[in-house]
């Protein structure tokens, strides 16, 4: 079984932050932390020392290139809310603005989960991201897009950037280059991911030990795993269980 954990390392390196002030708000936040404190992002954000414009590469370099407002999650669990955020999934830092128009820049070691909100509704979440080791860069830390929640089991997405040279183009005197995306599915346990080859039957029951009584759950229900709302659905199952 394929199993990568966070060790509790990876989530006390970075720098100090600044004391923090508390806001009472009404409602449940929706990363389920409670009670809001906000800290002044500028204290634990980097700013940019020179804009990142990508002008020679073609494509993005973002999960989506529109500012959104979201909730940096810290290690501490305290949320600290921000108007204007989006994910970069080259670098696999998260790009937000502060109270002065500065653009900052923080990585998954600071902010180990992410709630991008959507900008017309600020109260509905657009997505929702985890910090685990990558599956394609030596086991650096990048966001995981959750796509199904639960107590111990939950679906993940892992979109990664990368940036692929062609060969020279004598017409126009240079090599290309353009953003692609590589995705891979995984399974997060708890502290624990599972990356998946493939949504699959065989591949997914393996990954978790699945018992006779889950397969037969998966015959019941003419669950075959090979989508993600089907996979969504089995990990509910398995989450009632527990």
């Amino acid at each position: 079984m394929h199993r990568i954990l966070i060790t509790c390392c990876l989530f006390i390196t970075g720098t100090a932050m600044a004391q923090q002030g508390e806001l009472e708000v009404i409602g449940k936040h929706p990363g389920g932390v409670g009670v809001i404190r906000w800290s002044d992002p500028a204290s634990f954000g980097q700013k940019k020392t020179e804009e990142l414009t990508y002008a020679d590469v073609e494509g993005t370099p973002f999960w989506d290139d529109h500012w959104n407002p979201a909730y940096l999650v810290l290690r501490n669990e305290t949320s600290v809310k921000v108007k204007q955020a989006k994910l970069n999934i080259f670098t696999g830092q998260v790009h937000y603005m502060d109270d002065g128009g500065n653009e900052l820049v923080s990585d998954p070691a600071q902010v180990p989960r992410l709630i991008i909100m959507k900008a017309k509704d600020t109260n509905q979440v657009l997505a929702r991201f985890e910090a685990y080791p990558s599956l394609f860069d030596g086991g650096k830390l990048f966001y995981f897009h959750v796509l199904s929640e639960g107590s111990k089991y939950r679906l993940m997405e892992l979109q990664q950037s990368f940036i692929k040279k062609s060969d020279y183009d004598p017409l126009q005197g240079k090599k290309e280059s353009r953003f692609f995306i590589r995705n891979q599915y995984a399974i997060a346990e708890y502290a624990y991911i599972h990356p998946l080859l493939a949504l699959d039957h065989d591949n997914i029951l393996h990954e978790l030990e699945g018992k006779p009584a889950d397969d037969q759950w998966l015959k019941d229900h003419r669950n075959k795993l090979r989508n993600e709302s089907e996979v969504s659905a089995f990990l509910d199952y398995l989450n009632k269980k527990q």
